[in-house]
């Protein structure tokens, strides 16, 4: 049996189970394994509140086990499952629109990561997720602050020569070999079990995510360097689901879309310091690189290499890539 047919048997299933009620719909919301991180509260808040604005007509399933996160876009783009929780680092690779929020020292804070999407890239998203996807977003949001974990300290520049550190996306990975350290690419299956082991000396990773896996434990020291720490994810709906809904059900989904968003960036801050803190507790350091540290890796010398590959990779797409990074930048002075 293959994964589509499981899938359609899952469903089939759900609809038997629900016997009267087979005029409610479904939709089957394919999501990350990642209890108590924002992807798994907004994926399971969503569901609430489409139930609220629709009861006993419209349900969204979410379903965490079908699903890894590298799956979880392209089975939204086939149709394979009706809407995901997708990951924007994860494509940044092929789509360098969505590597912006990994470029050294460009955005810093969520209200930094907020304000260039009003200002332009939320719209750039959504061309995207539509264009090439097959998906239209009813939500953006972004994972806990993510920081530098590891098994030794790194509390200076030169403390990252040498170390093997997973990355996920290409613009930190090109970052961080500038400063001496072996980008090394590792499955999240296989982070703790790579810590153990010494395959990796350290991640960089949500800070709710290190603390519900406990990763914590063999990478116990925690450095914020502010080394794109503000990661994104979507919530898609795949376009010919959508197209086939009625007005009230896109109304439905879009009001509890807005409202998972705002809620999500309104305990933004509280959830990664909840996190942090229980780690803390529980005898992680914690370590706040200074200003002056932070001007030490953010030299031209190491973030030029970084934007240039990236607005090549940009145009090779047909992106001005040197035009979104300036807007970006004034975006986040202030300008």
């Amino acid at each position: 049996m293959n994964f589509r047919t499981t899938l359609t048997a899952l469903s089939l299933v759900g609809v038997i189970a629900t016997g009267a009620h087979a005029e409610n719909k479904e939709l089957l919301l394919g999501t990350m394994a990642v209890p108590g991180t924002t992807v798994e509260k907004a994926s399971h808040l969503f569901a609430e509140k489409v139930a609220v604005e629709m009861p006993g007509q419209l349900s969204v399933i979410v379903n965490d086990s079908l699903l890894k996160g590298a799956q979880l876009a392209p089975s939204v783009r086939d149709g394979v499952v009706d809407a995901v929780v997708a990951v924007h680092p994860y494509l940044s690779g092929s789509e360098p629109v969505m590597g912006l929020q990994n470029l050294p020292g460009v955005i810093r804070t969520a209200e930094e990561y907020q304000d260039v999407l009003a200002a332009f890239w939320r719209e750039d998203l959504r061309t995207l997720w539509n264009n090439n996807w097959n998906a239209h977003v009813v939500a953006e949001g972004a994972w806990a602050t993510h920081n530098l974990f590891t098994a030794k300290p790194v509390e200076t520049p030169e403390d990252f020569k040498g170390l093997k550190i997973r990355v996920h996306n290409a613009e930190t990975a090109r970052f961080i070999s500038q400063l001496g350290a072996l980008p090394t690419p590792l499955d999240a299956s296989e982070m703790a079990a790579g810590l153990e082991r010494g395959v990796i000396d350290g991640l960089f990773t949500p800070s709710c995510y290190a603390f519900k896996q406990e990763l914590f434990r063999s990478a116990s020291h925690i450095g914020n360097w502010q080394i794109g720490p503000i990661r994104g994810w979507a919530i898609l709906i795949n376009n010919d689901k959508w197209n086939a809904l009625g007005a009230d059900e896109k109304a439905a989904l879009t009001s509890a879309g807005e409202a998972v968003e705002a809620e999500m960036w309104a305990t933004f801050a509280a959830n990664t310091a909840e996190c942090v803190d229980g780690m803390t507790a529980e005898g992680a350091s914690y370590f706040e690189a200074s200003d002056e540290d932070m001007s030490a890796i953010f030299t031209d010398a190491n973030t030029q290499p970084v934007f240039v590959d990236w607005k090549s990779r940009m145009a090779d797409k047909g992106f001005d890539g040197g035009k979104t990074l300036d807007l970006a930048m004034k975006v986040t002075a202030g300008e």
